[in-house]
Parts: C-alpha cells; structure tokens; sequence
C-alpha cells in the first residue's frame, strides 16, 4: 500500500500547476497551461488584450479583426471611437479615413451608416453598435478609447449603445484627455474608467482622481513603477507590445494586461511560458 501511494504522488506531483486556463473575466490576470517544475507552480502571466482587434487576421478596428479575435478566445477587445457627420459613434482610430479606406477626408464630414464608408480590405467602418453587439455575442469586454470630447447629445449615443448591447459592467471607458475621463467617471459610475498615458509618469494619487486603472506606454514602465501601481490597487495595463522581448520584460513585473496588435502570437507564447513561484506565495 506504501509502495502504491509513493507511485501515486510520482504521478500527481509532475502536474501541479498544469491544469487548463480557467476561465475568469477579461480583465483578471490568468495562467496559461504550463509545464512547471515538480515542485512549483506557475505564477500568472498578463492577460491579453487585442489592440484595435488585432492585425494578425484583418484590418484594424474592423469586425473581421474583433471577430478572429474572439474566436480565438481573445475576449478583451480595444478600439477607438470617433464620430460621423451624424454624429453616430464609430469605431476607427484616426481623425480621417485616409489610411483605412480607398475614401479620404475627415469622418466628421462622412456618413458610416449602411455600410457608407469601405475599408481597403472590402469592409467597411463600422458603427459602435456594430462591434458591441459583436462583443455581446461572444462575451467580450470592450477597452473604448474617446478619441475627442463627445457634444451632449454624443454621450447620449454612446450611452445607449452600452446599456442596448453588452452593457456598462462589459466596457472599460478611457481617453489621453483627462477631460473625458472626468466626464465618463461622472457619466458611467460603477463603469471601470481609465485614464491612458504616454508622456511622463504620473503618481498613484494622480491616477486615481481619475479612477484605478491606468493605461501607459510600455516604454515608461518599470519594475518599481508597476509595483507602486500593484500596492495602490491599480490596475495597470502596457500598450502597445508587440514582441516577445517585451513580453518578456512586463511579465517579470506586477503588469495586469498587454494591449498588442498580435493577441494570438501572445497567447501562444504566454501557453508556453511559466514563472515558478513557491507554492505558498
């Protein structure tokens, strides 16, 4: 019987650590499956989040890219919002169609409805609506980017678009301008609100007159910056890593999700990789 149970734990004790992902809400820190040592297990490494979609399968901020991505179980999305002639959200990144679209010009001038303005691909922009109905459908949380400072009646549109699709507990609201991220704290309170960073450094206190997540240019990053957030209960996001080097550099440290425009490639190396902790850590 001793014999029996000593080949018992020589069975069980290689797979400590290894089970499957388990599954958790997009913005918590998961594991991907590892082969740790025996006597370790796998600290978590950052989850993921697909920049604009994507670009591994489509063009960004198109439905394809959000589309591919959830199906390959990406389920945190990141996009940009701007407005139509309408003034109807839509999702793209610059202040004109130029580099997406064999149109030009500003898609303040421009109507998105019914498919109005192609991309180079053979799609077309979508609306708001369009991606969070797709978010809904595959269970996705949704990273929104304000790009400029809705008209009143703007934030009434981006307001019924969230509670009429996905809903507000399913968006994560953020913007460069603090502006913005004043009036979605005020607009949205319950709602996870950002405030996104690519110049300088600010302090715990600072971020959080804004709210308790903080997205920062990967660039500005450093172990004790990103432990300063961890202590303070902020959740820290890196945008935008695209390489393995850099994965590499944020996982050592307190990083709770990398925004990248390669989410599969991520999620491929991250399955790969384990960080061995102590078992009562």
């Amino acid at each position: 019987m001793r014999r029996a149970s000593a080949a018992l734990l020589a069975l069980v004790l290689p797979l400590a650590g290894c089970a499957a992902r388990p599954l958790a809400s997009p913005t918590q820190r998961v594991a991907a499956p590892r082969s740790p040592a025996p006597s370790a297990f796998c600290a978590p490494m950052p989850a993921v989040a697909a920049h604009r979609g994507g670009t591994e399968m489509s063009l960004e901020n198109t439905l394809e890219a959000f589309r591919s991505a959830g199906e390959a179980g990406i389920k945190l999305w990141e996009l940009d919002v701007r407005f139509d002639v309408k003034g109807t959200p839509v999702v793209l990144h610059d202040d004109t169609v130029d580099r997406v679209s064999p149109r030009t010009g500003s898609v303040t001038k421009l109507d998105a409805s019914n498919h109005g303005i192609p991309t180079d691909d053979g799609q077309y922009v979508p609306t708001l609506r369009q991606v969070y109905d797709l978010a809904a459908q595959q269970h996705a949380h949704v990273l929104t980017e304000l790009k400029v400072m809705p008209s009143e009646r703007q934030w009434r549109a981006v307001t019924d678009q969230i509670d009429e699709t996905i809903g507000r507990s399913a968006v994560t609201l953020m913007a460069f301008d603090k502006r913005i991220v004043r009036q979605q704290r005020e607009r949205f309170p319950g709602t996870e609100v950002g405030v996104l960073n690519d110049k300088g450094n600010l302090s715990a206190e600072q971020i959080q007159e804004y709210g308790d997540s903080y997205m920062q240019s990967a660039r500005s990053i450093t172990g004790s910056r990103a432990e300063a957030r961890h202590a303070a209960g902020i959740r820290l996001y890196a945008w935008t890593v695209d390489d393995p080097a850099s994965w590499e550099r944020l996982s050592a440290w307190p990083v709770d999700v990398v925004i990248t425009n390669k989410p599969i490639a991520y999620e491929r190396w991250a399955g790969k990789r384990c960080r061995p902790v102590a078992p009562d850590r």
